[in-house]
């Protein structure tokens, strides 16, 4: 991987003092988007009222040997940090090199694609499931992509590489790596200036009209955690044919973990996602996902004891999603369930959200 890591820095030097880049052209994007919801994940009575708004600044252009480029910085959630930044080289034949600021996630968990707003409970979360949550899009790293068409049956292929799991999100070559000792939610511990890094891999293909499958994998090294790297992947099949867009994921997610006595320790997420989609015309659609995660739980072995206690919690989410597209906007009604939220045994959970959207 870190053999990766060197060949595009090589291309990246060879592109500088070999050609002449034109200049390209900005453009803005993005969405407004007001909502209304009751419910959710703090308080099932709780009700909110907001607006969000995201926006995207992109460029591209081209070099005199034909390889182009193009740079997207987008602005989101609650920070207007640029802490969302990608520069991807087209390599024409050779694919695509890019470097990614929290970007280019790898992670295809979400591909299944089915949901008339949104996918699943990805829309409104009443269940807090762990889905896929480990990607090199949490982090800086590099990436290179094999060109369409080189492979049969529409495969193409990706790998990312994270050199430093603690690199600060947006720094620039004028700021240096000041983070702290830091232990995020996938287990990925990193200690100032030791740099943790990771790779992730991805294969989609389409064999056949309508279909499309895939599948990724991601690994971290070099964590401070003594039994178990984190690690996970995911792999999907989506349908479409007619009005109809049926779809299903496989979710697989091992946080680290360092195992001692008397603490729980080595835990594994297990996620079945499936859904059904219907265009009951070109404008209005409907849609149902069923979400089922299994956390099991090996609790290290206690004082006195020889073995270790095992534990299993299923949290199961149901959502429901009718939208209408009414020119450039789009109204969006989305209804979700949750049993054993958040994997905790008896809670309830639920959820209903208005939406309407604006996208220029």
């Amino acid at each position: 991987m870190k053999n990766m890591f060197k060949t595009l820095l090589a291309i990246f030097s060879s592109l500088v003092i070999s050609t002449s880049a034109f200049a390209g052209e900005l453009s803005v994007s993005g969405s407004a988007e007001a909502t209304y919801i009751i419910g959710g994940t703090d308080d099932s009575n709780s009700k909110g009222l907001g607006v969000s708004n995201e926006l995207n600044f992109t460029a591209s252009g081209e070099f005199g040997n034909g390889y182009t480029w193009s740079y997207s910085m987008e602005l989101d959630g609650a920070s207007t940090a640029n802490d969302d930044t990608q520069l991807v080289l087209g390599l024409a034949d050779l694919g695509n090199a890019a470097i990614c600021i929290s970007e280019c996630g790898l992670s295809t968990e979400l591909s299944y694609g089915v949901g008339a707003y949104g996918v699943g409970s990805d829309v409104v979360n009443t269940g807090s499931i762990k889905f896929g949550s480990l990607d090199v899009s949490s982090y800086n790293n590099v990436q290179y992509h094999t060109p369409a068409g080189l492979l049969p049956f529409g495969i193409t292929a990706k790998v990312g590489y994270v050199p430093n799991t603690a690199g600060a999100a947006g720094s620039s070559s004028k700021e240096g790596n000041t983070v702290e000792n830091t232990t995020n939610a996938d287990g990925v511990t990193t200690a100032a200036g030791i740099g943790t890094d990771a790779s992730m891999y991805q294969i989609t293909a389409a064999p056949i009209d309508g279909l499309t499958v895939g599948a990724d994998y991601f690994r971290a090294d070099g964590s401070t955690a003594t039994s178990q790297q984190p690690e996970g992947g995911n792999y999907f099949a989506k349908y479409a044919t007619g009005p109809f867009v049926i779809g299903y994921a496989k979710s697989l997610v091992s946080p680290g973990f360092s195992q001692t006595t008397g603490t729980a320790a080595n835990q594994l997420y297990d996620t079945d996602a499936y859904g059904i989609q219907f265009a009951v015309n070109e404008d209005f659609t409907i849609s149902y996902n069923n979400e089922k995660s299994q956390l099991t739980t090996n609790a290290g072995v206690e004082a006195g004891e020889t073995t270790a206690t095992k534990t299993r919690v299923e949290t199961t989410v149901d959502t429901y999603q009718v939208a209408y597209n009414i020119g450039g906007a789009t109204l969006a009604l989305v209804k979700s369930e949750a049993d054993n939220a958040g994997y905790t045994t008896n809670k309830e959970v639920s959820a209903t959200l208005i939406s309407l959207k604006m996208a220029f």
